[in-house]
């Protein structure tokens, strides 16, 4: 039977943020998720996550910012609290800095323990921290119109959010090293060459019908539909080191998504190694990353086809909240600084691993700066 696309307001938004619990004496990840789910007793706002160290806020469905921001205030103040009654706190962040991944602890729901029993070891390895971004649409052929339109600007928020610059406690050189945890799953990356919601139900009965999917969850696509939330979803972000920065990359997707569905194109395929290639140096290099524009295979510098973009949604961009928060995003772009930076400053400068995730906790609801 097809899926049923469930129609959604267009542009409603909605977030989904992974954060991490550590240990109040060592600062290492701290499996006591089952504690923490527990004792707050929401499972529509705070949930289980693969493993025991994660705990996941879930948004309610907004239309404004604001509003978006102190519910996700108040949830990550609720998790705080009820971490610290059990000797943990909470910090952002794609990857803890020296996490060893064979210390994970599988979430005991049965789908978590289905995948650890299936894929083994990387289930461990993926104890890695990221934001999804949901964007409502009012149908799955505009949805399917929208993963294709926004995967030119996955690079975007990778270098915005880039939070992962550590593995096993040593520098990898990237400024979001997170994707490496992921990619060896299945129908993992990037979306298939699908364009309308009929071509993705063949897609879906064809790899059910054959077992190598058990529901729609395990299409792990970048950008992705969400039938029944009437969503297209964005899963490229590390998890930010503040929860006002993680609302600051929810307004600038929908702004891209308003003008995409605003100015819709014809949408050409893309070749796989294109789309790699621009994320592989996102992930790399941030905000001074090389940039090859699909359509044309211009050559660019990655920051500057994000001022370029600013531009073109400045056209669109008629009050003063929406040019704030284009303004916001200009200046990160401009200082070229992520939290993947700032966090290396602070090992630099002297600071031990433990007092920079000391320091992480402490500003998870700092004021994006």
């Amino acid at each position: 039977m097809p899926l049923a696309f469930k129609r959604s307001q267009r542009l409603s938004i909605g977030t989904e943020i992974e954060l991490q619990l550590v240990d109040l004496e060592n600062y290492d990840l701290a499996d006591k998720a089952d504690l923490v789910v527990t004792d707050l007793d929401d499972n529509k706002h705070i949930k289980h996550e693969l493993t025991k160290s994660m705990v996941e806020l879930n948004s309610s469905v907004h239309n404004n910012i604001k509003e978006l921001h102190d519910e996700l205030r108040e949830l990550t103040a609720l998790v705080c609290n009820s971490a610290q009654k059990f000797g943990c706190d909470i910090c952002g962040g794609g990857r803890h800095l020296s996490n060893d991944w064979r210390k994970q602890v599988i979430t005991d729901t049965e789908r978590y323990q289905q995948l650890g029993s299936r894929f083994g070891y990387l289930s461990k390895l993926a104890c890695v921290f990221g934001q999804h971004i949901h964007i409502g649409v009012n149908d799955g052929d505009e949805a399917m119109y929208l993963c294709h339109a926004l995967t030119p600007y996955l690079p975007h928020f990778i270098a915005l959010s880039a939070s992962s610059p550590l593995y096993q406690g040593v520098d990898t050189l990237f400024a979001s090293s997170r994707f490496s945890a992921q990619n060896s799953f299945p129908n993992y990356g990037c979306l298939e060459q699908i364009y309308n919601w009929e071509q993705f139900n063949v897609y879906y009965e064809c790899l059910s019908a054959a077992g190598v999917i058990d529901s729609i969850k395990d299409i792990y696509w970048d950008v992705r539909p969400k039938p029944e939330l009437g969503t297209v979803e964005i899963r490229i972000c590390d998890t930010p080191l503040q929860i006002s920065h993680a609302v600051l990359l929810v307004g600038y997707c929908r702004l891209l998504a308003d003008f995409l569905l605003a100015h819709p194109t014809e949408i050409s395929p893309e070749y796989y190694a294109l789309t790699n290639y621009n994320k592989i140096n996102a992930y790399r290099s941030g905000f001074a990353a090389d940039y090859v524009v699909p359509t044309t295979l211009e050559r660019r510098n990655l920051s500057d086809h994000m001022l370029s973009t600013l531009a073109a949604l400045r056209t669109d961009a008629g009050d003063l909240e929406t040019q704030s928060l284009l303004n916001k995003i200009e200046r990160h772009i401009r200082l070229g600084v992520n939290d993947s930076d700032r966090i290396r400053k602070m090992l630099n400068s002297g600071l031990s691993q433990k007092q920079v995730i000391q320091r992480q906790c402490r500003e998870l609801l700092q004021a994006v700066s």
